[in-house]
């Protein structure tokens, strides 16, 4: 479904969803577009891959059921441009490529800093991070599988900070000063 443009890849509405599916459901697309829903991994690949693409990610924080938005959109590099881009399932599973941020959001997806204090800067950074679920753990850089600890699939780094398809106790986004807890979100992808 395109709304002004923008193509919704994922919406989470409230508690009642299960998230915690397997790499199939993730891969093919799950839900309703006028409920909770997922594109699918394979479908975000091809748009992604075919020509460049704005993400605009909308959370609602659930103690003040405010909205905020974070947008990644592409920039130039010497020749090249680079913008919001899923990887391929065999060489990449998936990886999540981001650039260019504004909103009030935070920019989870490409935290660099110190948000826990504990000196590992950079470690809650989803950017180029691959995709995780129950049954396919990508995350090399935690012991556990974030998918089964969080309850849901997502492009985990650490299990922590940006999740959207977490459960209720883990759905959550990040800004530079605190993590706040989401209720509901959407993601969608806009042709630049």
């Amino acid at each position: 479904m395109s709304v002004f443009g923008w193509i919704i890849i994922h919406q989470h509405l409230g508690y009642t969803f299960d998230w915690q599916l397997p790499w199939a459901d993730y891969k093919a697309g799950f839900g309703s577009i006028d409920a909770n829903f997922w594109l699918g991994l394979e479908r975000m690949h091809l748009l992604t891959s075919s020509q460049p693409h704005r993400l605009r990610v909308e959370v609602q924080q659930k103690n003040t059921n405010l909205w905020f938005s974070a947008e990644y959109w592409s920039f130039k590099i010497g020749e090249e441009y680079w913008s919001f881009q899923i990887g391929d399932e065999l060489n990449d599973k998936y990886r999540l490529e981001v650039s260019g941020y504004s909103g009030d959001a935070g920019d989870s997806l490409q935290y660099e800093g110190d948000w826990a204090g504990d000196g590992l800067f950079g470690n809650y950074n989803h950017n180029g991070m691959k995709f995780t679920t129950k049954n396919q753990d990508n995350d090399e850089n935690h012991s556990e599988n974030c998918a089964v600890a969080r309850g849901g699939g997502w492009w985990y780094n650490r299990c922590f900070v940006a999740c959207v398809t977490c459960g209720a106790d883990h759905n959550e986004w990040a800004t530079l000063s605190s993590v706040y807890d989401v209720i509901s979100s959407r993601m969608m992808i806009k042709p630049q």
